[in-house]
C-alpha cells in the first residue's frame, strides 16, 4: 500500500497520514495534535517528498522512498526532543514554493531557514556542498581538500550520505573522481536527472 501511495503520489492528506504512519509503524491517531515538529508531502516531477518543519526552520526534507526515512524521522524526534505531527508551518510552505520554481528552472536559489543536526564536521562539509553552484560538481577528494583535511575522504563520503535535506542541501552534486555517479540516497536516476536540470542554471 505505501509502495502504491508512493509511485502515484498522495490524493489527499489523510492518504499521506496513513502511510507516513506506516512507515514508523504507529498509527494516525498516535501523532500529537500540537506537536512542535510537523510533516506534511510536497509533490514534485520527481517524486513525493516529506517536509518537517518547526514553526520556524526546515528540519528534514527527503523523497518518500529514501529507505533511511523512517530511521531520520526518529532520530530527529531525539535530537530536538520533540513529538511529531501533521501540519505546513511557514518552512515547509516556503520550501514547497521554491522546490516548485527550481525543478521548472526558474530559480535555483533556496532561502528557507534550515536547521542542521550533525557533528560540527558534518556541518562545515553541508556549507561547502551549499556553495557548489548550481550546474556543477565536485568530488568527494575535492570537498575533503576543501575543507583543509585532503585525507578525510570517506568522512565526507559519510557526511554527504548523512544530509536530510535533499536539495537544499545539494548533495547530489558530488559526484566520484571519475566522473561517475555515485551514493545518493534519493536514487541515482534522480541525481542524473537533478545535475541535468541544473546544466540550464550555469
Amino acid at each position: 500500500m505505501i509502495e502504491a501511495q508512493i509511485d502515484t503520489g498522495f490524493e489527499s492528506p489523510s492518504a499521506f497520514r496513513g502511510a507516513f504512519a506506516k512507515l514508523l509503524g504507529q498509527a494516525p491517531g498516535d501523532f500529537a495534535p500540537n506537536a512542535r515538529l510537523l510533516a506534511d508531502w510536497i509533490e514534485t516531477p520527481l517524486g513525493a517528498m516529506v517536509a518537517v518543519s518547526d514553526r520556524h526552520s526546515l528540519q528534514l526534507l527527503e523523497f518518500v522512498d529514501r529507505r533511511a526515512l523512517p530511521s531520520e524521522l526518529r532520530q530527529l524526534r531525539n535530537r530536538v526532543n520533540g513529538s511529531l505531527g501533521f501540519g505546513r508551518p511557514d518552512p515547509t510552505e516556503q520550501v514547497a514554493d521554491e522546490l516548485g520554481r527550481y525543478l521548472v528552472g526558474e530559480g535555483a536559489e533556496f532561502t528557507t531557514p534550515i536547521s542542521l543536526h550533525g557533528s560540527a564536521f558534518t556541518q562545515r562539509v553541508w556549507r561547502v556542498l551549499q556553495e557548489i553552484p548550481p550546474g556543477h560538481t565536485r568530488s568527494y577528494s575535492e570537498v575533503a581538500r576543501i575543507i583543509g583535511q585532503p585525507t578525510a575522504i570517506r568522512a565526507v563520503a559519510r557526511a554527504n550520505g548523512a544530509n536530510q535535506l535533499a536539495i537544499v542541501i545539494p548533495c547530489h552534486r558530488v559526484i566520484g573522481a571519475d566522473g561517475s555517479l555515485t551514493g545518493y540516497g534519493g536514487g541515482l536516476w534522480r541525481k542524473q536527472r537533478l545535475i541535468e536540470l541544473e546544466r540550464a542554471y550555469r
